[in-house]
């Protein structure tokens, strides 16, 4: 009898206690939970952040790649120089634009020809040149590729100098 009065003096004792126990571990695994959905959320914004800059970027880059390689024939059998000659031409920097529609949206290009005067550097050989040419011309241009994601705003900006004869 003794052990009978003796356990129902503790379950008097408790009053409710295991039910407050259990509410606090659940509000703490609730707020746990919650603090890692927002954890995951910000995550996968910026994701999606780099993921748009990374796309500019390689527009930009192809933008200037595809004006060089207009500029050296490469594109089609004749070389073009046509936007240079105009950049030359003109105390403006000569901007061509277009539009492109991705799976991530539109995205606006833009290459920019700037024709740099010439500020004491004489033409000639150059000692730290590339395979392909190792003469220094008389023109150089800066020619600067931009891209913009129309709805995020990532922007990208590449810029390559070449010189020209």
């Amino acid at each position: 009898m003794m052990k009978n009065n003796y356990s129902q003096h503790l379950i008097r004792q408790q009053s409710g206690m295991a039910l407050v126990i259990c509410l606090v571990l659940l509000l703490v695994i609730t707020l746990i939970s919650i603090a890692g959905l927002n954890s995951a959320s910000d995550q996968q914004k910026m994701a999606v952040n780099a993921q748009q800059i990374n796309q500019s970027f390689h527009n930009a880059e192809s933008a200037v790649s595809q004006a060089i390689m207009t500029i050296n024939g490469t594109a089609t059998r004749a070389g073009s120089n046509i936007a240079l000659s105009e950049a030359l031409n003109s105390d403006d920097p000569l901007t061509k634009n277009s539009r492109l529609l991705t799976q991530a949206g539109l995205i606006n290009v833009t290459i920019t020809f700037r024709h740099q005067k010439n500020k004491g550097l004489k033409p000639g050989m150059s000692l730290n040149a590339d395979e392909n040419s190792t003469i220094i011309g008389e023109n150089r241009f800066i020619l600067e590729g931009e891209a913009v994601m129309v709805n995020s705003g990532a922007r990208a900006v590449v810029s390559q100098g070449i010189s020209y004869e």
